[in-house]
Protein backbone atom coordinates (compact mmCIF):
# COMPACT_ATOMS: atom_id res chain seq x y z
CA UNK A 1 0.00 0.00 0.00
CA UNK A 2 1.32 3.40 -0.94
CA UNK A 3 2.74 6.00 1.38
CA UNK A 4 0.61 9.16 1.24
CA UNK A 5 1.42 12.65 2.48
CA UNK A 6 -1.46 15.06 3.09
CA UNK A 7 0.25 18.45 3.32
CA UNK A 8 -0.44 22.16 3.83
CA UNK A 9 -3.87 21.60 5.38
CA UNK A 10 -5.41 22.95 8.55
CA UNK A 11 -4.88 19.86 10.70
CA UNK A 12 -7.25 19.31 13.62
CA UNK A 13 -5.89 16.21 15.38
CA UNK A 14 -8.52 15.97 18.19
CA UNK A 15 -5.76 14.87 20.56
CA UNK A 16 -6.26 17.80 22.92
CA UNK A 17 -8.73 20.62 23.18
CA UNK A 18 -8.14 23.63 20.92
CA UNK A 19 -5.01 22.10 19.36
CA UNK A 20 -4.83 22.88 15.64
CA UNK A 21 -1.96 23.04 13.14
CA UNK A 22 -2.50 25.82 10.55
CA UNK A 23 0.00 24.50 7.96
CA UNK A 24 -0.08 20.88 8.91
CA UNK A 25 0.55 17.49 7.42
CA UNK A 26 -0.51 13.91 8.06
CA UNK A 27 1.58 11.01 6.79
CA UNK A 28 -0.06 7.66 6.00
CA UNK A 29 1.89 4.44 5.56
CA UNK A 30 -0.43 1.60 4.62
CA UNK A 31 -3.36 1.49 7.02
CA UNK A 32 -1.64 3.59 9.73
CA UNK A 33 -0.88 7.20 10.48
CA UNK A 34 2.87 7.56 10.99
CA UNK A 35 3.34 11.31 11.49
CA UNK A 36 1.29 14.43 12.29
CA UNK A 37 2.70 17.93 12.58
CA UNK A 38 3.75 21.07 10.72
CA UNK A 39 4.23 20.34 7.04
CA UNK A 40 7.92 21.26 7.02
CA UNK A 41 8.69 18.92 9.91
CA UNK A 42 6.77 15.94 8.52
CA UNK A 43 8.23 16.34 5.02
CA UNK A 44 11.74 16.38 6.42
CA UNK A 45 11.51 12.72 7.47
CA UNK A 46 8.68 11.15 5.43
CA UNK A 47 9.17 10.23 1.78
CA UNK A 48 5.75 9.62 0.19
CA UNK A 49 4.71 7.79 -2.96
CA UNK A 50 1.81 10.21 -3.35
CA UNK A 51 1.22 13.76 -2.13
CA UNK A 52 -2.15 15.43 -1.59
CA UNK A 53 -2.20 19.23 -1.48
CA UNK A 54 -4.72 20.11 1.24
CA UNK A 55 -4.43 23.91 0.98
CA UNK A 56 -7.79 25.45 1.81
CA UNK A 57 -8.97 22.29 3.53
CA UNK A 58 -9.33 21.06 7.09
CA UNK A 59 -7.74 17.69 7.83
CA UNK A 60 -9.61 15.73 10.49
CA UNK A 61 -10.03 12.21 11.82
CA UNK A 62 -12.96 10.38 10.26
CA UNK A 63 -16.30 10.87 12.00
CA UNK A 64 -17.84 8.06 14.07
CA UNK A 65 -21.59 7.40 13.91
CA UNK A 66 -22.52 5.17 16.83
CA UNK A 67 -26.05 4.18 15.80
CA UNK A 68 -27.35 3.66 12.30
CA UNK A 69 -29.83 1.47 10.44
CA UNK A 70 -28.52 1.37 6.88
CA UNK A 71 -31.81 0.09 5.46
CA UNK A 72 -33.47 3.09 7.12
CA UNK A 73 -33.12 4.94 3.85
CA UNK A 74 -36.51 3.40 2.99
CA UNK A 75 -38.03 5.64 5.68
CA UNK A 76 -36.98 8.89 4.02
CA UNK A 77 -39.96 11.11 3.37
CA UNK A 78 -42.32 8.87 5.34
CA UNK A 79 -42.26 9.97 8.97
CA UNK A 80 -41.00 13.50 9.61
CA UNK A 81 -44.27 15.34 8.94
CA UNK A 82 -46.71 12.58 9.83
CA UNK A 83 -49.70 13.79 11.78
CA UNK A 84 -49.55 12.73 15.42
CA UNK A 85 -52.63 10.54 14.99
CA UNK A 86 -50.91 8.67 12.14
CA UNK A 87 -47.64 8.41 14.02
CA UNK A 88 -44.20 8.24 12.55
CA UNK A 89 -41.90 5.60 13.91
CA UNK A 90 -44.37 3.10 15.37
CA UNK A 91 -47.24 3.48 12.89
CA UNK A 92 -45.22 3.90 9.72
CA UNK A 93 -41.48 3.25 9.82
CA UNK A 94 -41.32 0.14 11.99
CA UNK A 95 -44.42 -1.56 10.51
CA UNK A 96 -42.97 -0.88 7.05
CA UNK A 97 -39.68 -2.50 8.02
CA UNK A 98 -41.30 -5.44 9.86
CA UNK A 99 -43.89 -6.47 7.31
CA UNK A 100 -42.91 -5.09 3.90
CA UNK A 101 -39.09 -5.10 3.73
CA UNK A 102 -37.50 -8.47 3.02
CA UNK A 103 -33.91 -9.66 2.92
CA UNK A 104 -33.52 -9.18 -0.84
CA UNK A 105 -34.71 -5.56 -0.48
CA UNK A 106 -31.87 -4.55 1.83
CA UNK A 107 -28.72 -4.22 -0.25
CA UNK A 108 -29.25 -1.16 -2.46
CA UNK A 109 -31.16 1.00 0.07
CA UNK A 110 -28.46 0.19 2.63
CA UNK A 111 -25.75 0.97 0.10
CA UNK A 112 -27.21 4.40 -0.67
CA UNK A 113 -27.54 5.20 3.03
CA UNK A 114 -23.94 4.13 3.53
CA UNK A 115 -22.78 6.31 0.64
CA UNK A 116 -24.48 9.28 2.29
CA UNK A 117 -22.59 8.59 5.52
CA UNK A 118 -19.19 8.06 3.92
CA UNK A 119 -19.38 11.01 1.52
CA UNK A 120 -20.21 13.35 4.42
CA UNK A 121 -17.14 12.22 6.36
CA UNK A 122 -18.17 9.24 8.45
CA UNK A 123 -15.55 6.50 8.46
CA UNK A 124 -16.93 4.28 11.23
CA UNK A 125 -20.53 3.09 11.64
CA UNK A 126 -22.26 1.21 14.43
CA UNK A 127 -24.95 -0.64 12.48
CA UNK A 128 -27.80 -2.72 13.84
CA UNK A 129 -30.96 -4.08 12.26
CA UNK A 130 -32.51 -7.23 10.88
CA UNK A 131 -31.61 -9.43 7.91
CA UNK A 132 -28.01 -9.82 8.90
CA UNK A 133 -25.60 -10.24 7.28
CA UNK A 134 -26.96 -8.13 4.38
CA UNK A 135 -25.69 -4.84 5.89
CA UNK A 136 -22.30 -6.49 6.53
CA UNK A 137 -22.03 -7.11 2.78
CA UNK A 138 -22.75 -3.41 2.17
CA UNK A 139 -20.09 -2.41 4.68
CA UNK A 140 -17.55 -4.66 2.98
CA UNK A 141 -18.32 -3.26 -0.49
CA UNK A 142 -18.30 0.39 0.65
CA UNK A 143 -14.93 0.06 2.31
CA UNK A 144 -16.20 1.67 5.51
CA UNK A 145 -15.24 0.61 9.04
CA UNK A 146 -18.21 -0.75 10.97
CA UNK A 147 -19.48 -2.57 13.98
CA UNK A 148 -22.37 -4.72 12.78
CA UNK A 149 -24.90 -5.78 15.40
CA UNK A 150 -27.29 -8.67 15.06
CA UNK A 151 -30.67 -7.55 16.40
CA UNK A 152 -32.53 -9.83 18.79
CA UNK A 153 -36.25 -9.25 19.29
CA UNK A 154 -39.12 -11.42 20.51
CA UNK A 155 -42.11 -9.81 18.87
CA UNK A 156 -43.37 -8.09 15.77
CA UNK A 157 -42.33 -4.58 16.76
CA UNK A 158 -44.76 -3.11 14.24
CA UNK A 159 -47.51 -4.09 16.67
CA UNK A 160 -46.30 -1.85 19.51
CA UNK A 161 -49.20 0.41 20.52
CA UNK A 162 -49.06 3.17 23.15
CA UNK A 163 -51.22 2.26 26.14
CA UNK A 164 -51.16 -1.44 25.31
CA UNK A 165 -49.45 -3.38 28.09
CA UNK A 166 -49.42 -6.89 26.72
CA UNK A 167 -47.16 -8.48 24.12
CA UNK A 168 -47.52 -11.47 21.83
CA UNK A 169 -44.14 -12.98 22.56
CA UNK A 170 -42.55 -15.08 19.84
CA UNK A 171 -39.88 -17.28 21.50
CA UNK A 172 -39.09 -18.95 18.17
CA UNK A 173 -38.23 -15.54 16.66
CA UNK A 174 -35.93 -14.77 19.60
CA UNK A 175 -34.16 -18.10 19.22
CA UNK A 176 -33.74 -17.57 15.48
CA UNK A 177 -32.36 -14.07 16.04
CA UNK A 178 -29.90 -15.33 18.66
CA UNK A 179 -28.74 -18.07 16.30
CA UNK A 180 -28.40 -15.55 13.45
CA UNK A 181 -26.45 -13.20 15.69
CA UNK A 182 -24.05 -15.97 16.70
CA UNK A 183 -23.57 -16.89 13.04
CA UNK A 184 -22.92 -13.22 12.22
CA UNK A 185 -20.21 -13.05 14.89
CA UNK A 186 -18.59 -16.26 13.71
CA UNK A 187 -18.54 -15.23 10.05
CA UNK A 188 -17.96 -11.47 10.14
CA UNK A 189 -16.08 -10.52 13.31
CA UNK A 190 -12.68 -9.36 12.07
CA UNK A 191 -13.67 -9.58 8.40
CA UNK A 192 -12.48 -7.22 5.64
CA UNK A 193 -8.97 -7.08 7.15
CA UNK A 194 -10.43 -6.17 10.53
CA UNK A 195 -12.64 -3.31 9.34
CA UNK A 196 -15.76 -5.22 10.37
CA UNK A 197 -16.43 -6.21 13.95
CA UNK A 198 -19.69 -7.32 15.56
CA UNK A 199 -21.98 -6.79 18.53
CA UNK A 200 -25.09 -8.35 20.04
CA UNK A 201 -28.00 -5.94 19.70
CA UNK A 202 -31.13 -6.57 21.77
CA UNK A 203 -33.74 -4.45 20.00
CA UNK A 204 -34.98 -2.84 23.21
CA UNK A 205 -35.93 -3.72 26.78
CA UNK A 206 -39.65 -3.78 25.93
CA UNK A 207 -39.20 -5.92 22.81
CA UNK A 208 -38.02 -9.13 24.47
CA UNK A 209 -38.60 -10.88 27.78
CA UNK A 210 -35.96 -10.41 30.50
CA UNK A 211 -34.76 -13.99 30.07
CA UNK A 212 -34.10 -13.30 26.39
CA UNK A 213 -32.30 -10.05 27.21
CA UNK A 214 -30.11 -11.99 29.62
CA UNK A 215 -29.25 -14.47 26.83
CA UNK A 216 -28.04 -11.54 24.74
CA UNK A 217 -25.58 -10.68 27.48
CA UNK A 218 -24.45 -14.28 27.71
CA UNK A 219 -23.84 -14.43 23.96
CA UNK A 220 -21.85 -11.19 24.00
CA UNK A 221 -19.67 -12.40 26.84
CA UNK A 222 -19.14 -15.77 25.15
CA UNK A 223 -17.49 -14.07 22.19
CA UNK A 224 -16.06 -11.03 23.94
CA UNK A 225 -18.09 -8.54 21.91
CA UNK A 226 -20.11 -5.51 22.98
CA UNK A 227 -23.82 -4.78 23.23
CA UNK A 228 -25.96 -2.19 21.46
CA UNK A 229 -29.62 -1.36 22.17
CA UNK A 230 -32.44 1.15 21.84
CA UNK A 231 -33.49 2.41 25.27
CA UNK A 232 -36.17 4.70 26.73
CA UNK A 233 -37.10 5.79 23.23
CA UNK A 234 -40.75 6.75 23.78
CA UNK A 235 -43.06 7.27 26.80
CA UNK A 236 -44.97 4.08 25.93
CA UNK A 237 -41.82 2.02 26.49
CA UNK A 238 -41.35 3.21 30.06
CA UNK A 239 -45.07 2.81 30.75
CA UNK A 240 -44.91 -0.79 29.53
CA UNK A 241 -41.84 -1.56 31.65
CA UNK A 242 -43.31 -0.11 34.82
CA UNK A 243 -46.67 -1.81 34.30
CA UNK A 244 -45.18 -5.26 33.67
CA UNK A 245 -42.02 -5.26 35.77
CA UNK A 246 -42.43 -2.44 38.27
CA UNK A 247 -39.15 -1.02 36.97
CA UNK A 248 -38.00 1.26 34.21
CA UNK A 249 -35.99 0.30 31.13
CA UNK A 250 -32.47 0.91 32.45
CA UNK A 251 -33.25 -0.83 35.72
CA UNK A 252 -34.42 -3.95 33.87
CA UNK A 253 -31.36 -3.88 31.59
CA UNK A 254 -29.18 -3.70 34.70
CA UNK A 255 -31.03 -6.64 36.29
CA UNK A 256 -30.39 -8.63 33.11
CA UNK A 257 -26.65 -7.95 33.31
CA UNK A 258 -26.50 -5.72 30.23
CA UNK A 259 -25.46 -2.34 31.62
CA UNK A 260 -21.72 -1.75 31.65
CA UNK A 261 -18.75 -0.37 29.70
CA UNK A 262 -19.41 -2.67 26.72
CA UNK A 263 -23.03 -1.51 26.34
CA UNK A 264 -23.94 1.39 24.07
CA UNK A 265 -27.54 2.52 24.57
CA UNK A 266 -29.18 5.00 22.20
CA UNK A 267 -32.00 7.55 22.27
CA UNK A 268 -32.44 7.44 26.10
CA UNK A 269 -35.01 10.24 25.93
CA UNK A 270 -37.25 9.43 28.88
CA UNK A 271 -34.85 8.70 31.74
CA UNK A 272 -35.20 9.19 35.47
CA UNK A 273 -32.38 10.44 37.68
CA UNK A 274 -32.03 6.89 38.99
CA UNK A 275 -31.48 5.61 35.46
CA UNK A 276 -28.89 8.29 34.76
CA UNK A 277 -27.03 7.25 37.89
CA UNK A 278 -27.01 3.62 36.67
CA UNK A 279 -25.48 4.83 33.40
CA UNK A 280 -22.79 6.72 35.30
CA UNK A 281 -22.00 4.08 37.91
CA UNK A 282 -21.79 1.23 35.38
CA UNK A 283 -19.83 3.27 32.79
CA UNK A 284 -22.48 2.50 30.17
CA UNK A 285 -22.09 4.50 26.95
CA UNK A 286 -24.73 6.77 25.38
CA UNK A 287 -25.41 7.36 21.68
CA UNK A 288 -27.20 10.70 21.22
CA UNK A 289 -29.39 10.81 18.10
CA UNK A 290 -29.77 14.58 18.41
CA UNK A 291 -31.16 15.40 14.96
CA UNK A 292 -33.62 12.50 14.91
CA UNK A 293 -35.14 13.10 18.34
CA UNK A 294 -35.22 16.83 17.68
CA UNK A 295 -37.42 16.21 14.65
CA UNK A 296 -39.70 14.12 16.85
CA UNK A 297 -40.09 17.05 19.19
CA UNK A 298 -38.46 15.68 22.32
CA UNK A 299 -34.96 15.39 23.74
CA UNK A 300 -33.08 13.38 26.36
CA UNK A 301 -32.24 15.27 29.57
CA UNK A 302 -29.09 16.64 27.95
CA UNK A 303 -28.16 19.13 30.65
CA UNK A 304 -27.90 16.20 33.05
CA UNK A 305 -26.12 14.01 30.50
CA UNK A 306 -23.55 16.66 29.58
CA UNK A 307 -22.67 17.34 33.21
CA UNK A 308 -22.75 13.71 34.41
CA UNK A 309 -19.42 12.37 33.19
CA UNK A 310 -21.23 9.74 31.10
CA UNK A 311 -19.43 9.04 27.83
CA UNK A 312 -21.49 10.49 24.97
CA UNK A 313 -21.26 9.98 21.21
CA UNK A 314 -23.36 11.16 18.28
CA UNK A 315 -25.51 9.06 15.99
CA UNK A 316 -28.01 9.29 13.16
CA UNK A 317 -30.44 6.35 13.58
CA UNK A 318 -32.05 6.56 10.13
CA UNK A 319 -33.20 9.03 7.49
CA UNK A 320 -30.33 11.57 7.80
CA UNK A 321 -26.69 10.53 8.18
CA UNK A 322 -24.84 13.85 7.83
CA UNK A 323 -22.87 14.11 11.07
CA UNK A 324 -22.29 17.85 10.52
CA UNK A 325 -26.04 18.38 10.82
CA UNK A 326 -26.15 16.13 13.87
CA UNK A 327 -23.33 18.09 15.56
CA UNK A 328 -25.26 21.32 15.11
CA UNK A 329 -28.41 19.72 16.51
CA UNK A 330 -26.50 18.41 19.54
CA UNK A 331 -25.44 21.95 20.42
CA UNK A 332 -28.47 24.01 19.46
CA UNK A 333 -31.25 21.82 20.85
CA UNK A 334 -29.51 21.30 24.18
CA UNK A 335 -29.02 25.06 24.55
CA UNK A 336 -32.68 25.69 23.81
CA UNK A 337 -33.76 22.88 26.11
CA UNK A 338 -31.62 24.01 29.04
CA UNK A 339 -31.40 27.74 28.48
CA UNK A 340 -27.68 27.38 29.14
CA UNK A 341 -25.60 28.57 26.19
CA UNK A 342 -22.39 27.39 27.90
CA UNK A 343 -23.61 23.81 28.31
CA UNK A 344 -21.88 22.56 25.15
CA UNK A 345 -19.68 24.18 22.51
CA UNK A 346 -18.47 23.32 19.02
CA UNK A 347 -15.31 21.63 20.22
CA UNK A 348 -17.29 19.28 22.46
CA UNK A 349 -19.63 18.45 19.58
CA UNK A 350 -16.69 17.59 17.32
CA UNK A 351 -15.12 15.54 20.09
CA UNK A 352 -18.33 13.54 20.49
CA UNK A 353 -18.34 12.92 16.73
CA UNK A 354 -14.75 11.66 16.75
CA UNK A 355 -13.05 10.55 19.97
CA UNK A 356 -16.35 10.28 21.84
CA UNK A 357 -17.61 7.82 19.27
CA UNK A 358 -14.33 5.91 19.40
CA UNK A 359 -14.50 5.68 23.19
CA UNK A 360 -18.13 4.56 23.13
CA UNK A 361 -17.22 1.71 20.78
CA UNK A 362 -14.09 0.74 22.69
CA UNK A 363 -11.98 1.71 19.67
CA UNK A 364 -10.24 4.82 20.99
CA UNK A 365 -6.78 3.27 20.72
CA UNK A 366 -7.35 2.73 16.99
CA UNK A 367 -9.52 5.58 15.67
CA UNK A 368 -11.00 8.98 16.58
CA UNK A 369 -7.92 11.20 16.38
CA UNK A 370 -4.94 11.90 14.14
CA UNK A 371 -1.95 10.42 15.94
CA UNK A 372 0.95 8.17 14.96
CA UNK A 373 0.02 4.52 15.24
CA UNK A 374 -3.69 5.03 14.75
CA UNK A 375 -5.68 3.77 11.80
CA UNK A 376 -5.48 5.90 8.67
CA UNK A 377 -9.09 7.12 8.81
CA UNK A 378 -8.82 10.73 7.60
CA UNK A 379 -11.13 13.26 5.95
CA UNK A 380 -10.58 16.56 4.14
CA UNK A 381 -13.19 19.33 4.43
CA UNK A 382 -13.26 22.19 1.90
CA UNK A 383 -12.93 25.52 3.71
CA UNK A 384 -13.19 27.68 0.59
CA UNK A 385 -17.01 27.81 0.44
CA UNK A 386 -18.76 31.09 1.13
CA UNK A 387 -20.64 29.65 4.12
CA UNK A 388 -17.38 28.78 5.89
CA UNK A 389 -15.71 32.13 5.22
CA UNK A 390 -14.26 34.34 6.50
CA UNK A 391 -12.21 32.01 8.69
CA UNK A 392 -11.24 33.22 12.13
CA UNK A 393 -7.88 31.55 12.65
CA UNK A 394 -8.20 31.60 16.43
CA UNK A 395 -11.33 29.42 16.36
CA UNK A 396 -11.43 27.39 13.17
CA UNK A 397 -13.31 24.52 14.85
CA UNK A 398 -16.35 26.66 15.63
CA UNK A 399 -16.32 27.91 12.06
CA UNK A 400 -16.41 24.34 10.78
CA UNK A 401 -18.95 22.86 13.19
CA UNK A 402 -21.47 25.67 12.84
CA UNK A 403 -20.99 26.41 9.13
CA UNK A 404 -19.58 23.43 7.25
CA UNK A 405 -21.86 20.94 5.54
CA UNK A 406 -21.51 17.29 4.70
CA UNK A 407 -21.11 18.15 1.02
CA UNK A 408 -17.92 20.07 1.87
CA UNK A 409 -16.09 16.77 2.50
CA UNK A 410 -13.84 16.17 -0.50
CA UNK A 411 -11.63 13.19 0.40
CA UNK A 412 -12.06 10.22 2.73
CA UNK A 413 -9.43 7.62 3.62
CA UNK A 414 -10.46 4.51 5.54
CA UNK A 415 -7.76 2.07 6.59
CA UNK A 416 -5.45 4.01 4.31
CA UNK A 417 -7.62 3.44 1.25
CA UNK A 418 -8.95 6.48 -0.63
CA UNK A 419 -12.68 5.78 -0.56
CA UNK A 420 -13.84 9.27 -1.61
CA UNK A 421 -11.67 11.14 -4.10
CA UNK A 422 -12.67 14.74 -4.85
CA UNK A 423 -16.28 14.02 -3.74
CA UNK A 424 -16.52 10.83 -5.82
CA UNK A 425 -16.93 7.31 -4.42
CA UNK A 426 -14.12 5.03 -5.57
CA UNK A 427 -15.46 1.74 -4.19
CA UNK A 428 -19.01 1.58 -5.59
CA UNK A 429 -21.03 3.06 -8.45
CA UNK A 430 -23.09 5.73 -6.72
CA UNK A 431 -25.43 6.46 -9.63
CA UNK A 432 -26.26 2.80 -10.16
CA UNK A 433 -26.86 2.36 -6.43
CA UNK A 434 -29.32 5.26 -6.39
CA UNK A 435 -31.16 3.92 -9.45
CA UNK A 436 -31.50 0.47 -7.93
CA UNK A 437 -32.44 1.88 -4.52
CA UNK A 438 -35.31 3.85 -6.08
CA UNK A 439 -36.67 0.68 -7.69
CA UNK A 440 -36.65 -1.11 -4.34
CA UNK A 441 -38.17 1.86 -2.52
CA UNK A 442 -41.04 2.18 -4.99
CA UNK A 443 -41.75 -1.53 -4.61
CA UNK A 444 -41.64 -1.47 -0.80
CA UNK A 445 -43.74 1.69 -0.51
CA UNK A 446 -46.35 0.16 -2.80
CA UNK A 447 -46.51 -2.94 -0.61
CA UNK A 448 -47.06 -0.84 2.51
CA UNK A 449 -49.15 1.95 0.97
CA UNK A 450 -51.99 1.53 3.48
CA UNK A 451 -49.59 2.85 6.17
CA UNK A 452 -49.73 6.22 4.42
CA UNK A 453 -53.50 6.43 4.14
CA UNK A 454 -53.74 10.07 5.21
CA UNK A 455 -51.40 11.06 2.38
CA UNK A 456 -53.35 9.02 -0.16
CA UNK A 457 -56.59 10.65 0.95
CA UNK A 458 -55.06 14.09 0.40
CA UNK A 459 -53.98 13.37 -3.18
Amino acid sequence: MAKTLIEHGWVIPMTQREHTIPDGAVALDGDRIVAVGPTAEVKATFKPDKTIDARGKAVLPGLVNTHIHLVGSLNKGTTEDAKRAMGGSFKRAIPLQEDYVFADDVYFPALVHGIEAVKTGTTTLNEMWWYMPEPAKVVKDLGVRAVVGGVVREMNTGQITPGKFDRTWLPELAKRNLDECEALIQEWHGAAKGRITTRVAPDGPDRARPETLAKCGELARKYGVGLHTHCASVPAEQAFMEHNYGKRSVEVLEDCGLMGPDMLAVHCVFLSDRELEIFRSTNTKFGHTAYLVGKRGYMPPMEKFYTSGIEISLASDWISNDMWTIMKAAVILARVQSGNVELIDAWKALDMATMGGARCLGMDKEIGSLAPGKKADVILVDMSAAWVNPIRRQNVVSGLVYNAQGGDVTHVWIDGELVVDNRRMTTVDEKEAIRECQKVADKVWERGKHLFGDELAAE
